[in-house]
């Protein structure tokens, strides 16, 4: 965390290390040995430590942890470790290290997000800490953002939602032309391109073939069952938005997402077929708008967004 205090105990690597977390806004204090390590902390408060596992002699940074331990109980410890066995892990561990961190190159952004995670366990150690502090005031700022951006995005737009420019793709499957033709005669003058096939094993393979947005199918189909090839089409298309009929008994409609149903209607003719897909369309239009909002926001807000990423991370962190 910019500006937080970071003790480096290391005999042979600290200028290194020194420079490395300068760079990412700490303040750095490097010491060479065990004495003038500890005669520091006695003197001065450090939120985290990263301490070599061999800091002036071998296993001398577990020496320099119990230390600390006793002197300084607050400060969070990362171990370094060039020589890694269990025993030694768990003895740091044991001792309250944060994490113990293999000492090679290909490791330096783990390390560097281990130090920042040691230095936030730090901070969150009471339940007033300042990390809280910055979660509310993203909240509260991304609120006042997100009022702005209502304003601009849907203010004076009353066209909004009634899908103008829209024209979905829906895909029909039903044996029964008979039904067929009423239901084209309810489309009207719908600006919809709505495609039809007369089996479930020609429906499935148009389905695959083409990117519908809309998939309706009569459950009771001779060659394949309707809510087998809602789950098959939805497999290789997870956008897909399904539609399940049935007239038989009282008759129902069922939305289909992701293979699972989530929602129902009661459904009895060509008619309420058709308005059970206008319930879809507009749902398709309200991820259209939804869309277009969050790119908005995204594009004007780009520099919110990575703080509120990195906070998320951090926090996710703290909390795994």
């Amino acid at each position: 965390m910019a500006g937080e205090e970071l003790l480096i105990a290391d005999s042979n690597d600290r200028e290194g290390l020194r420079k490395l977390f300068d760079d990412q806004g700490y303040v750095c204090t490097a010491v060479p040995d065990m004495e003038r390590a500890k005669d520091l902390v006695r003197r001065k408060f450090f939120p985290a430590a990263l301490i070599d596992f061999d800091f002036s002699n071998p296993g001398g940074g577990l020496e320099l942890a119990r230390f600390m331990q006793e002197a300084s109980r607050p400060t969070r410890i990362v171990m370094l470790a060039g020589r890694r066995s269990f025993e030694a892990v768990v003895e740091a561990l044991r001792l309250g290290a944060v994490d113990v961190v293999s000492k090679r190159p290909d490791q330096i952004p783990y390390l560097q997000t281990t130090v920042r995670r040691a230095t936030d366990l730090y901070r969150t150690g009471d339940r007033g800490g300042a990390l809280i502090g910055q979660v509310k005031q993203v909240m509260e700022e991304s609120l006042r953002i997100m009022v702005g951006m209502a304003r601009k995005v849907y203010g004076g737009n009353e066209s909004s939602g009634t899908g103008l420019g829209l024209k979905p793709s829906i895909l029909i499957i039903d044996e029964d032309a008979k039904f067929l033709q009423k239901t084209a005669m309810h489309l009207g003058e719908r600006p919809w391109d709505v495609s039809i096939e007369l089996s479930g094993g020609s429906g499935l393979d148009r389905a695959s073939s083409f990117n519908f947005q809309i998939v309706a199918v009569r459950d009771q189909l001779t060659d394949l069952p309707g809510h087998t090839l809602l789950r098959s089409a939805q497999a290789q298309q997870p956008q897909l938005l399904g539609l399940l009929y049935s007239l038989a008994g009282e008759g129902r409609a069922e939305r289909y997402e992701a293979g699972q149903p989530t929602k129902s209607w009661p459904l009895n003719s060509a008619d309420s077929l058709v308005r059970c897909l206008e319930d879809l369309v507009g749902e398709l239009v309200t991820r259209r708008e939804e869309r277009r909002y969050m790119q908005a926001f995204r594009t004007e807000h780009s520099a919110f967004f990575k703080r509120f990423a990195d906070l998320k991370a951090r926090i996710d962190q703290l909390m795994g």
